[in-house]
């Protein structure tokens, strides 16, 4: 029976963030009504991510984490056998807002190419390399010479005497009236000069 089935990608949309829960419901579902055979392989494309917060611990020094972050936010991918039993179990599933390539009324969702899916997973290969070849640091650092590029001060420049990473701010020494004066910019306003 197995070889007769065609087993072909699909895109889910879910409510974002439930992601990982949506997967472990259909595998669930598919397991108590004995449906494995529709079902090939789950699929969520990632990239790793690391917050502020979590950069300010590493160039402390301290414990960091990384989070693993869906690179098409909201969706998941399965490979699947499109029967009719298989595709009411997934719709039904909660969380579960749709079936990329269905319009409703009964009309069968559109599946996804291996060429399209090979390109994401080259996709996030990618990405994770990136991620790791990258250097996290501070482009902000204390006596690192700045020039302000938004705001009443702009074109104006001048040391990083404090940073604030986690806040993402940086007090300057501007010049003004012949004094240098501290002043807290964000780092959006200010750009590094070689």
């Amino acid at each position: 029976m197995s070889s007769k089935l065609k087993m072909e990608w699909y895109m889910i949309s879910t409510v974002s963030k439930k992601e990982e829960s949506v997967i472990e419901n259909i595998k669930n579902k598919i397991s108590a009504d004995g449906m494995e055979l529709f079902f090939e392989e789950f699929k969520i494309f990632q990239q790793p991510v690391i917050t502020s917060a979590e950069l300010l611990k590493k160039s402390k020094g301290k414990e960091y984490k990384i989070k693993m972050e869906n690179i098409y936010k909201g969706y998941i991918f399965v490979k699947m056998a499109m029967t009719d039993e298989a595709w009411f179990s997934v719709r039904n599933t909660e969380n579960v807002t749709g079936l990329v390539g269905s319009s409703g009324k009964g009309t069968k969702p559109t599946p996804i190419s291996e060429k399209q899916i090979q390109k994401s997973r080259n996709m996030e290969k990618l990405r994770q390399e990136e991620f790791k070849d990258m250097e996290y640091k501070n482009p902000f650092e204390i006596g690192k010479l700045v020039q302000v590029v938004h705001g009443s001060f702009t074109g104006e420049k001048g040391k990083i005497i404090e940073t604030d990473m986690e806040n993402q701010l940086a007090t300057v020494e501007i010049e003004s009236f012949g004094r240098k004066v501290p002043t807290e910019f964000s780092y959006k306003n200010l750009s590094t000069v070689d």
